[in-house]
């Protein structure tokens, strides 16, 4: 792993606890059952990076062995946009084409995707919409947010964490002389499309 890219995110990582650290003392002093939930909240993103991170580290350090398994697409999403809300976006699974079974680790593709759906959450405007489809013996799994597309200033960098980790995971899955992949476009009409390709 990138020396620079580590320090950034273990910054980003304690900057994030400073912030918890402030919300979980605003609570001590009042119990306002918003700001309960919204430290929860923020305690579980910080703990899911923390997770991405560390397994990004492994993967650098010593590779990802996923354990593919045979899953239901459709259930496996589902069980990952029950996992996010947020106000004014609404998250809808596009079932058309998608294949009953595909093979891969549930769980690193669990973290891959939350990952970029976090980051769709970011930029979506009010929609976004997941899917998964079989295109050219693989399985593509996508992410279309209706944001600004890439490119667009943020008031808050990214430290590039949830790419990174998303192409390691796809990568660890492989198939004899293939291997998985990422990829990000700016849609013509505006919005992101986030790809994952397992062969």
């Amino acid at each position: 792993m990138d020396p620079q890219l580590a320090a950034i995110i273990v910054h980003d990582l304690k900057n994030a606890l400073g912030e918890l650290e402030g919300e979980l003392a605003a609570l001590t002093e009042d119990l306002d059952h918003g700001k309960a939930s919204e430290a929860h909240h923020h305690c579980l993103a910080l703990r899911d990076k923390m997770i991405g991170f560390l397994t990004l580290y492994k993967a650098s350090t010593q590779g990802l062995q996923p354990h593919i398994e045979a899953v239901n697409p459709e259930g496996f999403l589902k069980g990952l946009i029950r996992a996010h809300n947020k106000a004014g976006i609404t998250i809808t699974l596009d079932t058309d084409d998608m294949p009953a079974i595909a093979f891969f680790d549930e769980h690193l593709l669990g973290l891959a995707l939350d990952a970029a759906l976090q980051n769709a959450l970011r930029f979506a405007k009010s929609s976004i919409v997941v899917g998964c489809k079989t295109i050219a013996d693989e399985t593509v799994f996508t992410i279309q947010d209706d944001g600004p597309g890439l490119g667009t200033p943020e008031e808050k960098p990214s430290t590039g964490m949830g790419m990174a980790l998303s192409g390691a995971i796809a990568a660890a899955h492989h198939n004899e002389l293939r291997e998985g992949r990422v990829r990000l476009h700016s849609l013509p009409h505006g919005g992101a499309l986030f790809c994952l390709y397992l062969p």
